[in-house]
C-alpha cells in the first residue's frame, strides 16, 4: 500500500515537473522552495551575540538572513545584516556579510542546516568607523555569523510524514536544495 501511494505521488510530481530523477541513482529528487528556506530561517533571527577579541569586546547583532541559488554551483549564497555595538561605538558599525554553504541533515531532528558556511565578502557601511577597530574584529565578526547561522535549521521536514522515513540523501544542485528519496 505504502509503496502504491509513493509511486502515484512520483509519478504525479514527475508529471508536473518538480520532481526529478537524482543523478545518483539513489531515487527521485524533490526541489525545497528558497521561498520556504527563508522563511523558517527568518523566524529565527535577529540574534544578539556577545563578541570579545582581544581588549575589544561588545554585542553582534545579526539579522535578516537570505538564502540565495546560485545558478550552476553545488553551494547555497546566503546574505545576513549585522550591527557590532559597544561602548566606544554606541551607535555601532553596521554592514552585510555573504557566505557560501553546503548542506546537512540531522536526521533525528529531521532539520537540514547549512554546512560549514564559508564568508565571502564583509561590507561595512561605514568604513570610517572601521579603522578605529583592531585587523582582527572583521574576521571574528564573519566567524560568529557564519557560527550562529549554522547552528540554525533552514527547513525541517515533518515528522510522521511518509517521506522522512525514505530519504537517502540531501544536497544541493544548480543553486537548489534537494531532497532525494528511495525505498
Amino acid at each position: 500500500m505504502i509503496k502504491k501511494i509513493l509511486m502515484i505521488a512520483l509519478f504525479i510530481g514527475l508529471f508536473s515537473g518538480c520532481v526529478t530523477v537524482d543523478p545518483q541513482g539513489r531515487g527521485y529528487s524533490i526541489a525545497v522552495p528558497i521561498g520556504v528556506i527563508n522563511s523558517t530561517l527568518a523566524e529565527k533571527f535577529p540574534v544578539d551575540r556577545k563578541l570579545k577579541y582581544g581588549i575589544i569586546s561588545g554585542n553582534l547583532n545579526i539579522s535578516n538572513p537570505n538564502v540565495l541559488g546560485q545558478k550552476g554551483k553545488d553551494k547555497l549564497g546566503v546574505g545576513t545584516e549585522f550591527k557590532f555595538t559597544n561602548f566606544l561605538i554606541p551607535d555601532g558599525i553596521s554592514g552585510k556579510i555573504n557566505l557560501s554553504s553546503g548542506i546537512k541533515y540531522d536526521a533525528g531532528s529531521r532539520n537540514l542546516y547549512l554546512k560549514n558556511p564559508m564568508v565571502d565578502t564583509i561590507k561595512f557601511q561605514n568604513e570610517s568607523l572601521l579603522q578605529k577597530l583592531p585587523n582582527g574584529v572583521q574576521n571574528a565578526i564573519g566567524l560568529i555569523v557564519a557560527e550562529t547561522i549554522a547552528q540554525k535549521p533552514i527547513y525541517n521536514i515533518k515528522s510522521g510524514t511518509l517521506a522522512s522515513g525514505l530519504i537517502k540523501g540531501i544536497d544541493v544542485r544548480n543553486g537548489q536544495v534537494f531532497l532525494t528519496f528511495g525505498l
